[in-house]
């Protein structure tokens, strides 16, 4: 059974790379633009990019003021986020929330630098298998089950939550957090699209990668006596 406690903000926040943020001293031009391409309703804001961020803005209160036409400076809608340690367990992250001036906190790895963000909803999402906006697709929730019972798993899911789904049984002692990464502990290299492998009874396949990201990861019960590799 998925064990919410043994989660830790690493297998549960948004990774750096996948992080929508706006420059402190953008102009008015350039934070539209950005707004209109994120779909988050709140953004980090930074000064020389994710390694110096000052802060979290509220998407509809910068782009009130932007409506507004009036003289105003990002500063002003700026809130603190609290910075936490990714090895933070998800019941003590829960509460960092909760008290929090806004709801997103900053991971960062042992050695100070920002590893990525996580809110709320992921937290909660790793409990209840992730939420549907009106903007998400089925494909794109944290994993469904497809008409020939085989599963479509996102490479961010938590890797617990994908153990307790499939049945697996991981070891204690690992260095993977997510889907993904345990995908890249059985194969030991980046896959390509296609890539398959078998492990304790389900057939794993790589069916989507987003650059150097795995995205998208099926996983089919094997039938019974099928000899493994």
């Amino acid at each position: 059974m998925f064990r919410f406690g043994d989660s830790s903000a690493k297998g549960l926040m948004t990774p750096r790379t996948e992080v929508d943020w706006l420059p402190f001293d953008a102009s008015p031009d350039v934070l539209r633009e950005r707004l209109a391409k994120s779909p988050h309703s709140r953004l980090p804001v930074c000064r020389n990019g994710l390694d110096d961020i000052v802060g979290v803005i509220a998407a509809k209160d910068l782009l009130a003021a932007l409506v507004e036409g009036s003289e105003f400076t990002i500063a002003d809608l700026i809130r603190p986020a609290p910075v936490v340690p990714d090895t933070m367990g998800a019941p003590e992250l829960l509460e960092v929330l909760r008290a929090a001036d806004v709801p997103m906190a900053l991971v960062h790895d042992e050695y100070g630098d920002f590893d990525g963000l996580v809110t709320p909803a992921d937290v909660l999402g790793a409990i209840v298998g992730g939420f549907k906006s009106d903007l998400d697709a089925e494909e794109d929730t944290a994993y469904y089950q497809r008409d020939d019972g085989s599963w479509m798993i996102s490479g961010s899911m938590p890797v617990d939550a994908m153990a307790d789904i499939v049945g697996l049984k991981l070891p204690k002692d690992r260095g993977y957090h997510t889907a993904a990464g345990f995908v890249l502990a059985r194969l030991g290299h980046l896959p390509a699209t296609g890539e398959t492998f078998t492990c304790l009874g389900w057939r794993f396949e790589v069916v989507d990668m987003d650059g150097l990201r795995i995205d998208k990861i099926a996983a089919e019960r094997l039938p019974h006596g099928t000899r493994q590799k």
